[in-house]
Order: structure tokens, then sequence, then C-alpha cells
């Protein structure tokens, strides 16, 4: 069923899935959370990293790179017919 039929069918067809995944993970989120909080952990504080991050000129190029790419598809995709 997840395969065929149309948008809605599939959609309704994904929801058993997950919800019970939701839950699971909401559970052991608060699991998790509990534990921390036992352990009297505070997050960040007085932690520095290792090594600050930094936008870079590689890290904006790789940023064009990609939305020229999804620019590419996208165009293709609505643009060109028999491709879909």
């Amino acid at each position: 069923m997840l395969d065929s039929g149309t948008f809605t069918q599939r959609i309704k067809a994904l929801v058993p899935i997950l919800i019970p995944l939701f839950i699971s993970a909401f559970r052991r989120a608060d699991e998790l959370a509990m534990a921390m909080e036992c352990r009297c952990y505070h997050g960040g504080e007085g932690r520095t990293r290792l090594k600050q991050l930094k936008f870079t000129s590689e890290d904006f190029r790789c940023m064009v790179v990609i939305i020229v790419a999804l620019v590419v598809i996208a165009c293709t995709r609505f643009f060109v017919p028999g491709l879909a």
C-alpha cells in the first residue's frame, strides 16, 4: 500500500508506522532527560569548543554548487517533458 495508491492513501498507510515510532522516540527522550537531570548535567556551562567553526570561502562555494544543482533539478523536473 505504501508503493501504490493516491498520495492521501499512502499518507494514511504511514500513520500506523509513524505513531508508534514517535511515541517510542518521545519516551526515550524523556528517559534520557531524566537520566541527565539525575546526574546533575547542566549543559554547556563553562564548556568551550575545541575548534570554533567559521564560514569560509569553501563553505560558500559548496553552498552555491548545491543551490545551482537544486535549481537545475527543479527546472528539468518542471520544464522537460517525459522526466517524471
